[in-house]
């Protein structure tokens, strides 16, 4: 904490500072690859470079960068592909590496712009869709066996698609809560139930951009510290949980904690001040009042904290949702915790 009381924006910079040394990484792997019409890319190389994109995407995630996450996540997808296809042609190599150039380009831009305190920006939408509409038009020949893939339908035909499970998301959420509630002095339960539910990779990872940012402002701004629950007649614990189910069509997530609830008050008083309300306070139903927070920009806090008041937050779960045609709601009950309903279609 004391570091953080010197330096409130020392975890961005220290995101920026490894970022900036990850997409070096990046740029010395395309210039290496440069003014050669025949590329060649070794196993190594390839598994080098999707740990990096792997790196940037959850340190991304995690600072509210939805736009940059993405990016890299989709960086990562070409670096996927050259992992699962033996002999890629000669042009499908120079496309990615223009793609790659394109990433690099973007996510510089956007570190700029943080170091000196610009807005960060969502162009990265544009190279992610350049990166998917070269993925989904390849030829691949080579497609991968197993219980983790199964076959989709989609609008674009017959796609192989990966399928995992939510283990992987359940121990990250306990290293984010352990390291949340050590720095703000709150003791939690974690509760998971569906971990063990398998959904294409591309939801997966959307759920999880969702679930990270509400398990942190759930830390932050639902639990109440141990003294404080004692003194409100609560158990002294704080209780957050997550339940997933998936039915033939759709994905459900249900994320919910037993903090303080949401400030209805606080939410119109700063959607007021930005000029967001069209109508008189009173005449605005929860839901509506609620809607507010997953509007980019949005926050109730007049100064920093390690964890939020930077104006990034419920907007990334939007956006997770929103990329997938999914919907979300929310309910609060003061003194009782707030809930997040999310629905996501199987079948994009």
């Amino acid at each position: 904490m004391e570091r953080f009381e010197k330096n409130p924006d020392f975890l961005q910079d220290l995101f920026v500072e490894e970022t900036w040394k990850n997409i070096e990484r990046l740029d010395n792997f395309i210039e290496s690859k440069s003014g050669t019409e025949q590329v060649e890319i070794t196993k190594d190389e390839v598994n080098r470079l999707f740990r990096t994109m792997h790196s940037i995407k959850g340190s991304a995630s995690m600072m509210g960068y939805p736009a940059f996450s993405e990016t890299a996540h989709s960086a990562e997808d070409l670096f996927s592909y050259l992992r699962e296809e033996e002999h890629p042609a000669d042009k499908d190599l120079l496309t990615i590496l223009q793609l790659l150039r394109m990433v690099s380009g973007y996510m510089k831009r956007e570190l700029r712009r943080m170091e000196t305190d610009d807005e960060v920006t969502d162009f990265g939408w544009a190279v992610v869709r350049r990166i998917k509409n070269f993925l989904a038009h390849v030829d691949s020949d080579n497609e991968p066996e197993g219980p983790s893939y199964q076959i989709a339908y989609t609008r674009k035909g017959r796609q192989l698609i990966p399928y995992t499970d939510f283990s992987a998301l359940v121990a990250q959420m306990e290293r984010l809560a352990t390291v949340m509630g050590r720095a703000l002095e709150k003791d939690f339960l974690l509760k998971v139930s569906g971990a063990e539910t398998e959904v294409p990779r591309d939801i997966y990872d959307k759920i999880t951009m969702a679930v990270m940012q509400m398990l942190k402002n759930s830390m932050d701004h639902g639990l109440e510290k141990t003294e404080d629950r004692e003194k409100m007649g609560k158990t002294p614990v704080g209780e957050i949980s997550l339940e997933i189910q998936k039915t033939a069509q759709q994905v459900f997530v249900i994320f919910r904690d037993d903090g303080r609830g949401l400030d209805r008050k606080g939410i119109l008083q700063a959607a007021k001040a930005k000029g967001w309300l069209k109508k008189a306070e009173e005449e605005y139903e929860d839901n509506e009042v609620y809607a507010f927070l997953l509007r980019p920009g949005f926050t109730t806090k007049s100064s920093a904290t390690m964890f939020s008041g930077r104006g990034v937050g419920l907007d990334v779960v939007n956006a997770a949702v929103s990329v997938l045609g999914g919907s979300i709601r929310i309910e609060s009950k003061e003194y009782m915790g707030t809930t997040f309903f999310m629905e996501f279609p199987l079948i994009p």
